[in-house]
């Protein structure tokens, strides 16, 4: 597993991001935003062959879920694969790769206290070898103290997800989602029922690939996903507007149009990784960051 930075190192990047991008109390709004991330281009982005393209996504996630608690998020929604990828000439190399990666996991979240809840038809085995569904509920029963909440959807399907509907009751509802290489929002055979309301997108045109991210740009994402939701909330189902609001919004939407293009990477503080895009969407409209 690779060595996570420390909390102390995580706040610092995190809190240089809020800035850069002004973010108004990005803790308190941290506790309100729940991300969905949506893992993709995995295989694309790098040369990685089989089940290693896999791992490596494997390791993105992680460092993701850990920089989500450490900023102060409870929780998250991290989806691994559809009930139909069982169906792909390349699934053994999927389901290969989360048997091999599920020490690492065990190791992640006993060190830094997270809960692992899997979401996702578990009545019948579904891959080859090993049953990965002992292993993935012996990680259930070991964080179930835990307060920080991880929510992986494996073997997901909008079928299971509608004849199960009691199993989401208590589930948090999702408001930022972030979804690499598509800018397609949430497909419905992956929308967990009556968890997504109001969500802002936030499209990366890059694959969740671990090994062409660095930390900073990790964190600096999370923070892209603050601000999203941050500058949509106010305006989800408003009856009114406040005064002067309405006018501003007419003359940046209608006569400005409005568009935003900021350069924030940093070679140096990126550990020369290459740079990262990610487009949000304000009240206004789109917001294009290079980071």
């Amino acid at each position: 597993m690779s060595e996570l930075p420390s909390e102390e190192r995580i706040l610092e990047m995190f809190k240089h991001a809020c800035q850069k991008l002004d973010i108004d109390d990005p803790e308190d709004n941290m506790k309100k935003t729940v991300i969905y991330l949506m893992t993709d281009g995995t295989r694309t982005a790098t040369s990685l062959d089989g089940k290693e393209a896999y791992i490596d996504g494997s390791d993105f996630s992680k460092r993701f879920v850990h920089a989500v608690k450490t900023v102060g998020g409870r929780a998250c929604y991290v989806n691994v694969f559809e009930e139909f990828h069982q169906k792909r000439e390349d699934y053994e190399n999927i389901y290969s790769a989360l048997i091999d990666v599920v020490p690492d996991w065990k190791d992640f979240v006993v060190r830094n206290d997270i809960r692992l809840k899997f979401v996702g038809d578990f009545e019948s085995s579904f891959g080859p070898g090993k049953d990965l569904r002992k292993y993935l509920r012996a990680l259930e029963d070991l964080t179930k103290k835990n307060e920080f909440t991880a929510y992986i959807l494996i073997n997901f399907s909008r079928e299971w997800a509608l004849a199960n509907k009691e199993f989401f009751k208590d589930m948090p509802t999702i408001n930022s989602v972030i979804r690499f290489t598509k800018g397609q929002g949430i497909p419905e055979s992956m929308l967990p029922p009556g968890k997504v309301e109001h969500e802002s997108l936030v499209y990366v045109q890059q694959g969740s690939s671990s090994i062409n991210w660095s930390d900073r740009q990790i964190v600096f994402l999370i923070a892209l996903a603050l601000r999203a939701n941050v500058r949509n909330m106010p305006y989800f189902l408003q009856s009114s507007y406040v005064e002067g609001d309405r006018e501003r919004i007419r003359r940046q939407r209608e006569e400005e149009r409005i568009f935003i293009d900021e350069n924030f990477y940093d070679g140096k503080e990126d550990e020369g990784e290459k740079p990262k895009v990610a487009v949000i969407f304000s009240e206004v409209g789109p917001e294009r960051y290079t980071f």
